[in-house]
């Protein structure tokens, strides 16, 4: 049999492991699927393997030295900002079972998994055609990031633009960047060192009697983070034994790099404190659709209160938030000051409160869309309660 259609054939036999979450048996076996069906399952797979497979496999040895040890680096950084990170959000019970009998268990259910899906994957990925490597590390990437990712939940990953968005955002894209990484580690290294990077985090997780209490969105971009920067390291470590790179030319690159990223980080946060002109703002809510959208970013400029007409949109604060919405008359006050009467294009009535001159907080000049969801996401994880405070913005529709 030839070695791509082996491949073939071992990537079906994952997929057939997941049927149980796509038809929706595992909901029913419940926790017999979880502790028993889905481990026996990979045992299975990885009997067949290696029975079957195992006198194909092509090891990489040139730079497993180099790689490992990379890798064994990032892993303590991991640990390091991830209990830093505790220190500063605070720490929280673990809460799985911390008896033996419920360590051992918990074990048992991701351990058989994590062996033979990264044996398998570097299988795959050494044995395949190397003239399409890269499709290659595509296809083997996302398969066994699938293998990852609560299939049985899909229907409720999209049941809104919000819930895709964040789907892809806090779980999807952390899960196929670590799989990506995993698949380069198997081509240039071996299964043993990814195994060890899956597993150290997936231990901690259950035998520490106390974790940071880190929320989802700060743990996908540290998921991210970690294996994106080690590859870009262990890329370089591998053309500089190769010698394609000059020492020179790296060291003014990087200078460069540097010099340009964090001049856009101190842009950005210049920008984001408002330190400029022009300021940014998230809606919240749908109040002005179909104009604005909720999770839209609108950029609004210091205008002078006195040259705000009718039909601009403007925002004014209220106690603790902003509300962003369209004036639809002005008048003065007894004492001359200006009195703006706001609306949602999207709400029923104009809103509860006339608008004074010391609410007015600039005019939109434009909007840019969809931008703002990261924020969003964030609030809600945090459980600030940011949209259901704002009453006026939110209007009285729904």
């Amino acid at each position: 049999m030839k070695k791509n259609l082996r491949v073939i054939v071992l990537s079906l036999i994952i997929l057939l492991s997941l049927l149980f979450e796509v038809t929706g048996l595992s909901l029913k076996f419940g926790t017999s699927y979880a502790y028993v069906i889905k481990p026996l399952t990979w045992i299975f797979i990885g009997i067949i393997a290696v029975v079957f497979f195992k006198n194909d496999v092509v090891v990489n040895k040139k730079y497993k030295k180099d790689v490992n040890f990379t890798v064994v680096v990032a892993t303590l950084v991991y640990f390091l900002i991830y209990f830093v990170l505790g220190y500063i959000k605070g720490f929280a019970y673990n809460p799985y079972d911390s008896s033996l009998k419920g360590i051992i268990t918990n074990i048992w259910s991701f351990l058989p998994m994590i062996i033979v899906r990264e044996y398998s994957r570097y299988y795959m990925i050494n044995n395949c055609e190397k003239k399409r490597i890269l499709w290659w590390t595509l296809f083997i990437s996302l398969l066994l990031c699938l293998t990852n990712l609560n299939i049985y939940k899909f229907d409720t990953y999209f049941k809104d633009s919000l819930s895709t968005f964040e789907f892809f955002i806090q779980t999807f894209m952390p899960e196929l960047i670590t799989s990506l990484f995993l698949t380069y580690l198997c081509y240039f290294s071996g299964y043993k060192i990814s195994i060890m990077y899956l597993l150290l985090p997936q231990l901690a997780l259950y035998v520490l009697p106390i974790l940071p209490d880190v929320d989802l969105a700060t743990l996908a971009i540290l998921n991210s983070a970690i294996p994106f920067f080690t590859y870009i390291y262990i890329n370089y470590l591998i053309n500089k034994i190769d010698k394609t790179l000059d020492r020179k030319e790296v060291k003014t690159v990087g200078l460069k790099g540097w010099i340009v990223m964090m001049g856009v980080i101190i842009l950005m946060v210049c920008f984001g404190l408002g330190m400029f002109p022009i300021k940014p703002l998230v809606i919240a809510s749908n109040s002005m659709a179909p104009k604005i959208y909720k999770g839209d970013i609108v950029i609004i400029k210091d205008t002078d209160v006195k040259k705000v007409k009718e039909g601009d949109i403007i925002r004014y604060r209220m106690e603790n938030y902003y509300v962003v919405h369209r004036v639809v008359t002005i008048y003065e006050d007894n004492n001359g000051d200006r009195v703006f009467i706001t609306k949602g294009d999207n709400n029923d009535d104009i809103d509860l409160y006339p608008v004074k001159e010391s609410q007015f907080a600039g005019v939109i000049k434009f909007d840019i869309p969809y931008l703002g969801y990261p924020t969003l996401m964030l609030s809600r994880l945090l459980n600030t309660g940011v949209e259901d405070t704002v009453i006026v913005d939110k209007g009285r529709t729904n």
